[in-house]
C-alpha cells in the first residue's frame, strides 16, 4: 500500500490523464469530421472503463484512472503527507480532489438525462398575447434519438429541483400555428460535488498559504510585494463587479428614417441595434475583403486608399461605378476555377461575380463539409451582403431631423467611431516591441536611462491598454472580455503590468526576464491586431455570453492564470541559460529546497520567480476553469462536459500539476524542472488557440480562423530555441 502513495505513482497517473486528455479531444473533432456527434467520443474516452483499441486492445479509460488516482490520494494521505494544524490546508485540497474524483465517478454511474418536449398549438399567430393550447410535456431519455419510448416522468420534475434539474433549451417554429418548447432534464443527485470541491480546495488553499506560505517567508520586500499584488487584483476584481453587465443595444426608434447621405458618425439600425455608420462599414468590407480599407486599382474611379466608410456610400449611391471595385477576396483556386474567374485573381469585383451568381449560388446550397463548399457559403453571403447594402435593406439610419424622440446615445457611438480611429491595439504593439528593443541594447550597454526608458514603454503600454478596455467598457456597457480578441490584449496587459510593477516595487530584478516578458507580449499584440482584430470589434455579442458575471469573472481569472503560465515559460527560458554547475548549485539535498509544501523559496531568486509564477498560474488556471464551471452550469445547465475547450483548460490544469509534482516528489533536477517549464508557453497556447482550429464543441465564438500557420510557426521557433538554449548549457558545463 505504501507503494501507491508514491508520488512517482501519482506523476504516471498525471500523464495517463494528460494523454487521455489531449486523445479524447482530437477524437472528437475527428467525430464530427466524420459525420457523428462528438458526444461518441467523450461517452468512449471520459465516460467509460476502458478504450478498446482496434477492438482488442482494453486501455485505461477516464474512470479507470480517476478510480486509481483516488487510491493514490487515500495512501498518500494514509503514508506520505505530513501532519500537524499547520498542514490542514494541504489535507484539505487532497479531500476536495477526492470528493472531485470519487463524487465524480458515482454520479456519472447514476446520473441521467432527458429531453423533454412540450407543443403549443396557437390559435392566432397575428398577435403576439394570443393563447394557446398546450399538449402534455413529454420526456425521452437521451439516448432515445426517435422518441419511440417516453419516460416515466411527470412535468413537476420541472420545479421539483433536487434531484432533478431541469434546462429550458428555447423554442422551436414547426409552423405558423405550433411552437415546440424543449427541455433538458438531468436527474443527478450528486450535482452538489463540483461545487463541493470548489469550496474545499479554495478553502485548503488559503489557509495553506496564510499559515504555511506566507508564514515561512523571511524577505519583508517580498512580502511586501506579494500584498500589494493581492490588492490589486482585488481591487481589479471589484471594479469588474461594478461595471454594466449588460450588452449594448440602444432602443431603435420607430420613427427611423432612411436617407442616402451617411455620415461616419450618423447612427445607424443594423440587426436591430443602433450602430454608428463606421464601425458597420468597417465590419462590412472586413467581411468581403479582410480588411478596412480599400486600396484603389489603376483602373478604378478612385485613387489611393479610402476608408470603408465611403466604400459603403458609393455602393448605395453609385452602384454602377462600385461594381468594378475588386472588393470580394476569394480564398481558393478552385473556387475561380468553378466561377470562370480569372486564375491569378486573389480579389474580385461584383461585376466580375454577377455572371457566375446562379451557379455560385447552386454551390453554396450543397450539403457537405468541403473546403471549397465552405469557400462558396462564405462568398455567396457576401454576394448577398452587397446587394443588401446596394439595396438599402441592410440598415437603416435615423433621421436627426426626426420629430419623434430618439433614444441614441450619441456619445456613446461617437467614442465608438473615436476607438476606431485610435487604434489602440497598434499602438500598443509599438511602445511593447520598442521596449523589448531598448531591454536588449541594455543588455549590451548596461545603461540606466536604457533601462529607465524601457520600463517607461512597459509603464504606457500598460496604460494604452488600460484606456482600450475602459473605452471598450464604456462603449459596450460590459466588461469587455467576451471574445478571442480583447482576451490577448488582456494577457498582454498583465505581462507588461507585471513588468512595470517589477521595476517600480522590486529593488533587485533580473533584467535580463524583462526582453522574454516584452517579446512576448508584443507578439501577443502582434497577433491581436493584425490576425484577431475585426474590421468591426464591437458587434453585439451572443446572449449566452451575456447571460452571467461568473462568465466575466471566470474569463478574467482564466486570463490571469495563461498570463501566469505563459511569464513561467519566460522565465524558464531564462532560466535554462544558466550552467549545469550553476544549477548542481542550488540542487542541495536540504528539505527547504525541494518541498512544495515548505513554502520556502529555493536558492536563487530566478528559481523562486519560477516556481512562484507557476503556482500563480497553476491556482489561477483552475480557479477560472471552477467559475467556467459556474456558468455553464447557469447557461447550459450542466457544469462539465468534456467541451474541447473545456479540454484545454483540464490539460493546462494537469500539465502545472505534473511540474510541481515532478518537483516536489525531486523527481527531476532544478535543470529539468526549467527545462520542461520552458514548454509552459507552448502548451497553454496550444491549449488557448490550438482548440479552436478543430472547430467543435459548444464554445463556437471563440474559434478563430487564420491563427494555425501563425500557431505553427510559433511553436517550432519556441521548440527549436529550446534546443538551441539546451545545446549551450550542455557545451559550457
Amino acid at each position: 500500500m505504501k507503494k501507491l502513495a508514491s508520488l512517482k505513482v501519482t506523476v504516471v497517473l498525471l500523464v495517463a490523464f494528460l494523454v487521455l486528455t489531449f486523445w479524447g479531444t482530437l477524437a472528437q473533432a475527428n467525430a464530427e469530421a466524420a459525420g457523428y456527434p462528438a458526444s461518441i467520443a467523450v461517452d468512449r474516452f471520459f465516460d467509460s472503463y476502458f478504450i478498446w483499441a482496434l477492438g482488442l486492445v482494453p486501455l485505461p479509460a477516464f474512470k479507470s484512472i480517476a478510480i486509481l488516482a483516488c487510491v493514490n490520494l487515500v495512501a498518500s494521505m494514509v503514508f506520505r503527507m505530513p501532519r500537524g494544524w499547520k498542514n490542514a490546508g494541504l489535507w484539505l485540497m487532497h479531500v476536495a480532489l477526492l470528493v472531485l474524483l470519487a463524487g465524480g465517478v458515482v454520479g456519472s454511474e447514476i446520473k441521467r438525462e432527458y429531453n423533454g418536449f412540450e407543443v403549443l398549438s396557437l390559435n392566432s399567430v397575428e398577435l403576439p398575447d394570443s393563447s394557446g393550447t398546450a399538449q402534455k410535456l413529454k420526456f425521452y431519455a437521451a439516448d432515445d434519438s426517435l422518441g419511440a419510448e417516453p419516460a416515466n416522468l411527470d412535468e413537476s420534475v420541472l420545479l421539483a429541483g433536487w434531484p432533478y434539474y431541469a434546462h429550458f433549451r428555447g423554442d422551436l417554429p414547426m409552423s405558423k400555428d405550433k411552437v415546440i418548447s424543449m427541455y433538458k432534464v438531468y436527474y443527478d443527485p450528486l450535482h452538489f460535488v463540483p461545487y463541493a470541491f470548489m469550496v474545499l480546495f479554495l478553502l485548503g488553499a488559503v489557509f495553506h498559504y496564510v499559515v504555511k506560505v506566507r508564514s515561512a517567508r523571511k524577505s519583508v520586500a517580498q512580502t511586501s510585494a506579494a500584498c500589494m499584488g493581492a490588492k490589486i487584483v482585488l481591487l481589479l476584481a471589484l471594479v469588474m463587479f461594478v461595471m454594466p453587465m449588460n450588452a449594448r443595444a440602444d432602443e431603435i426608434p420607430s420613427d427611423a428614417l432612411v436617407r442616402f447621405s451617411v455620415g461616419r458618425d450618423a447612427p445607424v439600425i443594423v440587426d436591430g441595434v443602433v450602430r454608428p455608420f463606421d464601425s458597420f462599414a468597417r465590419g462590412f468590407l472586413d467581411d468581403l475583403s479582410g480588411r478596412v480599407t480599400y486600396k484603389c486599382r489603376k483602373n478604378d474611379f478612385c485613387d489611393g486608399k479610402e476608408p470603408a466608410v465611403n466604400i459603403v456610400g458609393w455602393i448605395k449611391d453609385l452602384p454602377e461605378k462600385t461594381s468594378n471595385l475588386a472588393l470580394f477576396k476569394v480564398l481558393r483556386s478552385d473556387v475561380l476555377e468553378a466561377l470562370r474567374l480569372p486564375a491569378d485573381s486573389r480579389y474580385v469585383s461584383y461585376a466580375e461575380l454577377a455572371p457566375s451568381r446562379n451557379l455560385l449560388e447552386l454551390y453554396a446550397s450543397r450539403d457537405d463539409s468541403h473546403p471549397a463548399t465552405s469557400e462558396m457559403k462564405r462568398l455567396y453571403a457576401n454576394v448577398l451582403q452587397y446587394e443588401a447594402v446596394k439595396n438599402g435593406t441592410a440598415f437603416s439610419i435615423i433621421e436627426e431631423s426626426s420629430s419623434e424622440s430618439v433614444t441614441v446615445d450619441e456619445n456613446r457611438l461617437a467614442a465608438e467611431v473615436f476607438y476606431h480611429k485610435a487604434n489602440f491595439a497598434l499602438i500598443a504593439f509599438i511602445l511593447a516591441f520598442i521596449a523589448c528593443l531598448l531591454a536588449s541594447l541594455n543588455i549590451i550597454f548596461r545603461s540606466r536611462k536604457l533601462d529607465v526608458a524601457a520600463n517607461l514603454a512597459c509603464i504606457a503600454t500598460a496604460g494604452i491598454l488600460a484606456v482600450l478596455f475602459a473605452l471598450r467598457t464604456y462603449v459596450a456597457a460590459r466588461v469587455p472580455l467576451s471574445s478571442l480578441y480583447e482576451i490577448v490584449l488582456l494577457v498582454a496587459m498583465l505581462l507588461m503590468a507585471f513588468e512595470a510593477g517589477a521595476f517600480i516595487f522590486c529593488k533587485r530584478r533580473t533584467f535580463s526576464l524583462m526582453i522574454p516578458v516584452t517579446f512576448m507580449a508584443a507578439l501577443l499584440l502582434f497577433f491581436a491586431k493584425f490576425v484577431l482584430e475585426p474590421g468591426d470589434t464591437f458587434r453585439p455579442i451572443p446572449a449566452v455570453l451575456n447571460s452571467s458575471v461568473f462568465l466575466t469573472v471566470h474569463v478574467f481569472t482564466i486570463a490571469l492564470g495563461f498570463a501566469g503560465m505563459i511569464l513561467s515559460g519566460v522565465v524558464a527560458h531564462m532560466a535554462l541559460f544558466r550552467s549545469r554547475g550553476q544549477f548542481a548549485g542550488s540542487d542541495a539535498s536540504s528539505e527547504e529546497n525541494c518541498a512544495v509544501s515548505s513554502g520556502e523559496s529555493p536558492r536563487t531568486p530566478l528559481d523562486s520567480l519560477l516556481y512562484g509564477t507557476l503556482v500563480f498560474g497553476a491556482v489561477f488556471t483552475m480557479l477560472g476553469t471552477l467559475l467556467g464551471g459556474v456558468w455553464a452550469d447557469f447557461a447550459w445547465g450542466r457544469f462539465w462536459g468534456f467541451d474541447p475547450k473545456e479540454c484545454g483548460a483540464l490539460f493546462v490544469i494537469l500539465w502545472a500539476m505534473l511540474l510541481l509534482h515532478l518537483r516536489a516528489g525531486r523527481l527531476v533536477d532544478t535543470h529539468g524542472f526549467a527545462l520542461l517549464n520552458c514548454f509552459n508557453v507552448i502548451v497553454t497556447l496550444l491549449c488557448w488557440f490550438g482548440v479552436n482550429l478543430l472547430g467543435v464543441g459548444l464554445h463556437s465564438y471563440g474559434f478563430q480562423g487564420g491563427t494555425a500557420m501563425w500557431l505553427a510557426i510559433f511553436v517550432a521557433v519556441d521548440v527549436l530555441l529550446i534546443v538551441l538554449i539546451e545545446r549551450l548549457v550542455a557545451r559550457r558545463s
